[in-house]
């Protein structure tokens, strides 16, 4: 019998399964045995080992595939990707902007999942899905910001309070960076250039994080003061650490709500396994599991917001065209270096 999802996280937190294989019922083979063992599906994905192994097990239970999963960021391993030194079978994470940047990398794919989908989750030529849903917000700490110095606005972080005691993601390693500084350039009509040029500057370069979960663990231990971040991020830090002086901020003047995707690699070797493991994914049981223990917001309509995670009246979302921020992905980039 197969097991609930939601019990399997004290089994993920005894085992290391990234590159496991085996069916129901099965023993974990030794290391070299694993490798040795032809793998049924390859799995690139920059979401954290440890939130992804209690899915990837059930779904080995599942179906008895043997499966291998590669981590590191969604910017690193597009570049694997387009290099075609190890050719994964899915695509799993990645704010969908980066997906769409790499669309030819990908193949169309329909699920019976799209069914409860918005249209604004789901690539209209099906070459990628929205897996979850990230909402860009500000953190500080609240045992050295207070009163009229906590940052209220994307604007508040240029106060010269927060000189050298700013921390934020690197939007060239971080697709959720991206988002997140899209969110301040769309608080402005044609760009506001100038503060994210001024958040930058509070930054410096010794407060550009490589990876959001960096930002506002650095926050909550008094290193830097405030910090951008994603609001899952920000949940599940508070949720594992009760007492924290980690305070998390909708911004007022706007921030913005971007899927993170899954995607078919364009000619994928193990193409059935991989459909079938998108599905999985993008199931009600999966998408339930992930605004219970990720604290992500599901991309399906019927699933419930996560704990404590602000309701839609609640945070003002500025629009976002995915398709030009893929368009415009290398131009930011470039003019964020010049910076």
């Amino acid at each position: 019998m197969v097991r609930p999802l939601a019990s399997l996280i004290l089994i993920a937190a005894c085992c290391l399964l990234a590159a496991s294989c085996g069916g129901q019922g099965k023993p974990a083979a030794g290391a070299a045995a694993q490798q040795a063992q032809p793998i049924d599906l390859l799995v690139f994905s920059p979401h954290p080992e440890a939130k992804t192994e209690p899915i990837l097990r059930e779904f080995r239970q599942r179906t008895g595939f043997c499966v291998r999963e590669v981590h590191g960021g969604t910017a690193e391993l597009l570049f694997r990707l387009k290099g075609g030194v190890e050719k994964p079978d899915v695509f799993w994470g990645g704010g969908v902007e980066s997906l769409e940047a790499a669309k030819e990398l990908f193949a169309p794919c329909e699920t019976e999942a799209a069914a409860f989908i918005p249209p604004a989750y789901r690539d209209a030529a099906r070459c990628w899905t929205g897996f979850s849903v990230m909402t860009m917000v500000i953190v500080y700490n609240s045992s050295l910001v207070r009163g009229t110095d906590v940052p209220r606005a994307w604007k508040d972080l240029a106060s010269p309070f927060f000189a050298d005691r700013v921390c934020i993601p690197d939007p060239e390693k971080s697709g959720s960076a991206y988002s997140m500084l899209n969110a301040i350039l769309l608080t402005a009509p044609g760009g506001n250039w100038d503060l994210l040029a001024a958040i930058k500057q509070q930054a410096n370069a010794a407060g550009i994080a490589s990876n959001a979960p960096l930002v506002h663990a650095a926050v909550a231990s008094g290193e830097y003061f405030a910090g951008l971040t994603s609001e899952d991020s920000a949940l599940a830090f508070l949720h594992d650490n009760a007492g924290s002086s980690l305070a998390v901020v909708y911004p007022a003047d706007g921030t913005v709500s971007v899927p993170d995707g899954v995607a078919l690699v364009r000619g994928a070797e193990h193409e059935r396994a991989a459909r079938e493991f998108m599905e999985f994914v993008l199931s009600k049981t999966v998408q339930a599991f992930i605004a219970r223990n990720w604290m992500r917001r599901s991309v399906r309509t019927d699933v419930a917001l996560p704990d404590h995670a602000a309701g839609p009246s609640e945070i003002y979302i500025l629009p976002y065209d995915i398709y030009e921020a893929a368009q415009q992905r290398e131009l930011f980039l470039e003019r964020w270096r010049e910076l």
